[in-house]
């Protein structure tokens, strides 16, 4: 395959991977846990490459799960003294483990692959350089393997723990009760989340990580409540993400980790603001049915009791109408006229009285 290809296969394994890490995160209200692991495991990847000098090694995945336990555990600790709320623990925790991890860089790296500017942006465009050979055999790029290598191991935990996964997101307490233990496998899963990051680290960098892990599970829980149709659809708006953003940046000639993660932010966008339901637009929407309704009813209402003091036939003025109300004159008229089109509302010629399909109206909605 071209170059091209391999960079959009790469980017296509990694946003699937820590789109679904982060589907459950969001569920559980944890989204900024991500933010903490994709900093805090800088340190683990670090100290494994001083000790075995080699960036390849499997030990730095597992130096940098562990750093990102570290910080669980950590944050976990400080929120269980009180004295400061989660959110506050996670980034008195993250950021002291990060910034250990960037000096350390400066410091100890400055000639090798980990630099600060790989740390924060990742190197997709570079990383189908790196090849994985079998004998004289080229299988493609190293990044690819391992991204789809953890896919597989998400996915695998996925199907295995799926039914304990869903009770613990929609009722930790009855899954409790039921002799689960939320708490091993939600740490278990952190540790997916901490091996996915690290996986994806040197390709997508600490930015990119976090906008896959987070926009598309986020725009996903605007469209479906359902878990596994969060997980597709996540993973879905994860490819989308990836596909327009490898082929802006190719056109453009820029690293696509930028592209990627602007992408997934305009698809969760689109989504707040058109999605039915949820959506930013169809809220409004819903508001403004509901204020007619309600000005429609109070109008009614007025025009009945005023009914019982004026002469029959005689009705409202449109001017002691709107003194009756006292709304604004904008509201006042969108109602009148909405009453007047459904034929709620009879116009007299000397003022304005309910008609018999308002009062059916008002009664079949009143009582």
């Amino acid at each position: 395959m071209s170059l091209l290809l391999w960079t959009l296969a790469i980017a296509l394994v990694t946003a699937m991977t820590t789109a679904l890490c982060g589907a459950y995160l969001v569920v559980k209200k944890e989204a900024l846990v991500s933010e903490g692991l994709s900093h805090a495991v800088l340190p683990g990847i670090l100290l494994g490459f001083l000790w075995f000098q080699d960036r390849n090694s499997p030990f730095l995945i597992l130096l940098a799960a562990g750093a990102g336990l570290l910080m669980v555990a950590l944050v976990h600790l400080i929120k269980r003294t009180r004295l400061v709320d989660g959110d506050a623990s996670l980034g008195i925790v993250f950021s002291a483990l990060f910034s250990g991890g960037v000096i350390l860089a400066s410091q100890n790296l400055r000639n090798v692959h980990f630099h600060a500017d790989s740390i924060i942006d990742g190197n997709l465009a570079t990383a189908v350089l790196d090849r994985l050979q079998w004998g004289e055999v080229d299988l493609g790029p190293q990044a690819f393997w391992v991204m789809l290598l953890t896919l597989a191991l998400v996915l695998t935990f996925i199907m295995m723990f799926y039914k304990e996964l869903k009770l613990m997101v929609f009722d930790e307490t009855l899954a409790r009760s039921l002799g689960f233990r939320p708490g091993l496998v939600h740490m278990v899963w952190l540790g997916l989340v901490a091996i996915t990051t690290v996986s994806a680290f040197q390709v997508a960098g600490s930015i990119l990580v976090v906008a896959l892990m987070i926009a598309p599970p986020a725009a996903a829980y605007l469209l479906t409540k359902d878990l596994f149709r969060m997980l597709v659809v996540s993973a879905l708006i994860a490819i989308v993400s990836s596909v327009i953003g490898v082929y802006a940046g190719y056109h453009l000639d820029i690293e696509p980790t930028g592209p990627i993660a602007l992408a997934a932010g305009l698809c969760f966008l689109s989504v707040a603001l058109l999605a039915p339901g949820q959506g930013i637009l169809s809220r409004r929407r819903t508001r403004q049915r509901q204020q007619a309704f309600v000005f429609n009813q109070l109008l009614l209402v007025q025009l009945v009791r005023g009914a019982q003091g004026t002469k029959a036939g005689s009705g409202y003025s449109p001017e002691t109408l709107y003194r009756q109300v006292a709304w604004s004159r904008r509201q006042f008229e969108a109602a009148l006229e909405r009453c007047l089109e459904q034929k709620w509302i009879l116009d007299q010629g000397t003022g304005y009285q309910i008609s018999e399909q308002g009062e059916r109206y008002l009664e079949k909605d009143l009582f």
